[in-house]
């Protein structure tokens, strides 16, 4: 019998493949997952999070115009483009360390680099250079390989 470094390894830490991970994890599979952009993927580092911080920042200007009918003495706004930036990209950091504690916490070893199939059950670490196997290799990079 073969032995592995995981019974899993994921490759891509998106939405699919850190549920998978931290599933297969709970379960008491040893689990792997490599994530070379950000863990959380695209929805959260840059679609679906970002955008809606941005559409809820294009949102408050109609609401200081209505507040005066609602009680409000609202004083004249004003816009900081650079503090709305800075506020989503903190925002967007936290979410991503948060996908990466809950691996963590779930006992899935977290490998932040790109990561190649080498065949049914090898990988390789792109920036280590490290090679893991796995009994198990789910390739969850989202609608297109990076």
């Amino acid at each position: 019998m073969q032995q592995f470094d995981f019974d899993l390894f994921v490759i891509g830490a998106g939405s699919g493949g850190a549920r998978a991970a931290r599933v297969a994890a709970h379960h008491g599979a040893r689990v792997g997952i490599a994530e070379g952009a950000n863990f959380g993927g695209t929805c959260v580092n840059r679609g679906c999070v970002p955008k809606k911080l941005m559409v809820y920042a294009s949102r408050i200007p109609d609401a200081i115009r209505s507040a005066e009918a609602f009680g409000w003495n609202a004083p004249a706004a004003s816009f900081d483009w650079n503090a709305l930036i800075n506020h989503k990209d903190a925002e967007i950091n936290r979410l991503e360390n948060v996908y990466e504690r809950n691996l963590q916490g779930a006992g899935v070893q977290t490998f932040p680099e790109h990561a190649a199939l080498l065949d049914a059950h090898t990988v390789r670490l792109r920036s280590s250079g490290q090679v893991v196997t796995a009994e198990r290799i789910l390739i969850a990079t989202g609608a297109a390989a990076p």
